[in-house]
């Protein structure tokens, strides 16, 4: 039986739109060099895992990049919450998730920057608890961060329904015991129905 239903936060409640953001802010001839050297870099990686701070990645990811995009991709790897607004109807989805009496959280990879912010967001903010990778110093898909999810909340993976727009992040919530979804077209009447299949009415 499912009680709990988990949701990522960048894709799921609130766009992480990389391309969108490059479209609006950057030359075209920038958008894949901003991607391998800022998003997509082991540097980002190691800030959602809590082992690099923002102040020491920005030095370290800059001089890889041309001059004239440096001043706002600094602000951008400082916080990039103004770049990602919230998705329509996620708030009244999870509102009546909780009406029904099923209890939900947040998993993510994200960085502390995160507890300034999340106020900014009402889906986030009905959430019944936050999980948030740099404070665990681990990082989606590994293993062990759905132990330890589990393990603060004390839940039962076979309990818990996970949803994530990455596929990788699913498969590996599965081999934990989860049941998940990828949430990768944004799709909300057919996680509702997934939701519906194992029995989670609301």
């Amino acid at each position: 039986m499912i009680k709990n239903i988990v949701f990522d936060m960048g894709g799921v409640l609130i766009d992480l739109d990389l391309q969108r953001t490059l479209n609006e802010y950057f030359k075209k001839e920038y958008h894949q060099l901003i991607l391998d050297k800022v998003f997509y870099s082991q540097a980002w990686r190691e800030m959602d895992a809590g082992v690099l701070k923002s102040e020491d990645a920005i030095p370290e990811i800059l001089p890889q990049l041309p001059e004239e995009t440096r001043p706002l991709l600094k602000e951008m790897i400082s916080n990039f919450y103004p770049y990602m607004p919230p998705f329509p109807n996620m708030e009244e989805f999870i509102i009546r998730l909780k009406r029904a009496g099923y209890k939900v959280y947040l998993l993510s990879n994200a960085s502390p920057r995160f507890f300034d912010v999340y106020q900014n967001y009402p889906a986030i903010c009905q959430l019944d608890g936050f999980f948030i990778s740099a404070l665990y110093k681990l990082i989606k898909p590994q293993p062990e961060i759905y132990e330890a999810f589990c393990k603060k909340f004390d839940l039962k993976p076979e309990e818990c329904f996970f949803i994530d727009d990455m596929k990788v992040n699913i498969d590996a919530a599965k081999v934990f015991g989860m049941k998940g979804f990828v949430f990768d077209t944004k799709d909300l009447v057919g996680l509702e129905k997934e939701l519906n299949a194992l029995g989670v009415v609301f």
